[in-house]
């Protein structure tokens, strides 16, 4: 593409961008609305590999604290942001530096980024900053050129690219949750030697992941091998009406009914109690609106599945690779999905989240399940549409008691992903440039920027005061808990297919088609047919691997 015709398509797509880069996820309804009917435009690439590297000079800029080299500045707490060489962010700057002056690096780095991200790099956040495309450039002479595509058209787009060698891109983007068949398909460069080399901060303990190298390996490593920098912290995180929680007279006609004080449930079983009691059409109140759509809905199960041992039931035998989801544990999880929507709307297997999100809105329902921004969109002072400021609380994911412990499994799905593109002309200054961005430092200052939707994941950025004003004292706890208990969605080869089958069977059951074990019988069998194609020694060894990707974390009993 030349230069021109790049400019031209930049300046086409402003208007587009401007809409989604406001739009967060609680308002991607109107997204994907807008994708369905053709008014939002699938993106397009402008080349980086157009000639050699621009000798770059790099004097210390003002506003930078003393000992620190690089991060934002012109707004008050920018130091809480900027960085040292010793620092990830640092040696990744210091790294393109140096591939720069020694022209093995480009001028530009072109980023796939879903639409409603891109606003994290073009909008200036707070007063007084610079944008992220902005600094990257002063500190590295490197421009950063986001192509936005929207999220069910990236695993499609990243592929053609890679497969037909056009080298649009090289960073490419997807939903974290199909790594393993994003790297099968070997378009994504493997990380492991640049991480030796620069040492990320993914696991650090100041400024790394929650979880560590467990949150790690279920996020990024497909068969021990990392592919995926991780951009979002799409984890399920449980929400209740502290208000009705906390009535008098709800409180009373609880207990007099169930025999146990309303509180937050330690299990399962005690959620759906709950649930039952604050079912009240007549009143327009819901007893409990976690999803039960397809794509969406069936996190919705593993969370019940997953809880069923100590400590933790998976889905695979990791010694045969035989699916586990036809024995007792997954018929009875698919009975309590199907038996749950009593307590949900009629239309509740059609609902996605921004329905959910507009009843909860709407004080329509006691308890729901959701991305962790509920609380930073619904309980805000200035969302107008929200009759539940002030009166929400979160909770870590109910659970069962095995063995005299409680077993509680949140999960995360999907998550936007980064990764290096396999034909890049330039891998290790990409890379640097993704461990720049994704460092606890920048992300930390990138996500507390409204105009994105990426989700929190490091610890920095629960400990970031402007993190915990925008996502709330009360939330950031739970958030944090959630993620240690955290179970691993399948990420082996062939994932988007075993979803897909299990997806398909727990909608058969929602709508009465097949019983919960002809349900899981049928998903067994597809499992089995997709290992074996996949090659089962192959598999097996996956399956093993993936097993460093889930949480140990167990619980005391609380309720009596």
């Amino acid at each position: 593409m030349a230069e021109n015709e790049c400019k031209e398509e930049k300046e086409n797509t402003i208007s587009r961008r401007d809409f989604l880069g406001k739009s967060l996820k609680a308002g991607a309804g109107v997204a994907v609305a807008a994708v369905a009917t053709g008014l939002i435009g699938k993106g397009s690439a402008c080349s980086a590999f157009a000639g050699g590297s621009k000798e770059t000079t790099f004097t210390p800029k003002a506003g930078l604290k003393e000992g620190n080299i690089g991060g934002p500045t012109g707004f008050d707490g920018a130091e809480r942001y900027q960085y040292t060489a010793n620092e990830a962010a640092g040696r990744a700057i210091e790294g393109l530096r140096a591939l720069k002056a020694a022209k093995k690096a480009p001028d530009k780095i072109v980023v796939m980024m879903p639409p409603g991200a891109v606003g994290h790099w073009e909008k200036p956040f707070p007063d007084g900053a610079k944008t992220v495309k902005q600094v990257f450039l002063e500190e590295t002479g490197i421009e950063i050129v986001p192509v936005d595509v929207v999220e069910t058209e990236q695993m499609t787009k990243l592929v053609q690219d890679y497969q037909t060698g056009a080298r649009s891109y090289d960073v490419y983007s997807y939903w974290s949750s199909d790594l393993a068949d994003v790297a099968a398909s070997g378009a994504l460069f493997q990380l492991d030697d640049l991480m030796a080399k620069y040492m990320p901060d993914w696991t650090d303990p100041k400024f790394g992941f929650v979880g560590g190298e467990t949150t790690l390996t279920s996020t990024s490593k497909v068969l021990g091998k990392t592919y995926n920098v991780l951009m979002d912290g799409d984890y399920q995180i449980w929400v209740y009406r502290k208000d009705l929680f906390d009535d008098p007279k709800e409180k009373a006609n609880f207990k007099a009914k169930y025999g146990w004080d309303l509180q937050w449930p330690d299990t399962w079983e005690q959620l759906d109690q709950i649930s039952e009691f604050f079912t009240r059409p007549d009143q327009g109140l819901l007893g409990c609106t976690d999803l039960r759509n397809q794509y969406w809905g069936f996190t919705n199960w593993y969370m019940r599945y997953t809880s069923f041992a100590n400590p933790n039931q998976y889905y695979f035998d990791e010694n045969t690779g035989k699916p586990l989801i036809d024995s007792p544990a997954g018929i009875q999880a698919t009975r309590e999905i199907v038996n749950s929507m009593k307590w949900h709307h009629k239309d509740g297997i059609s609902w996605g989240w921004p329905e959910q999100y507009a009843n909860y809105a709407a004080g329509g329902a006691a308890v729901t399940c959701a991305f962790p921004n509920l609380p930073k969109f619904l309980d805000n002072p200035g969302n107008a549409d929200s009759k539940i400021v002030g009166k929400i609380r979160t909770g870590v994911s109910p659970g069962r008691i095995i063995n005299g412990k409680l077993i509680r499994r949140s999960v995360w799905w999907p998550s936007i992903g980064h990764g290096v593109a396999a034909n890049t002309k330039f891998p290790e200054a990409v890379y640097l440039f993704l461990q720049w961005a994704s460092s606890g430092r920048i992300y930390t200052w990138m996500t507390g920027n409204p105009a994105g939707y990426y989700d929190r994941v490091h610890i920095s950025e629960f400990n970031d005061p402007v993190v915990i004003s925008s996502y709330h004292d009360y939330h950031v706890p739970i958030y944090v808990e959630s993620i240690k208990r955290s179970a691993s969605p399948i990420n082996i080869p062939g994932v988007v297919e075993y979803v897909s089958a299990l997806d398909t069977n727990l909608q058969e059951t929602l709508t009465g088609r097949k019983t919960p074990e002809q349900a899981m019988k049928d998903t067994a069998a597809a499992w089995e047919k997709i290992t074996d194609a996949k090659g089962r020694d192959k598999q097996i060894q996956a399956i093993k691997a993936s097993r460093k990707a889930w949480s140990t974390v167990v619980d005391t009993p609380t309720i009596k």
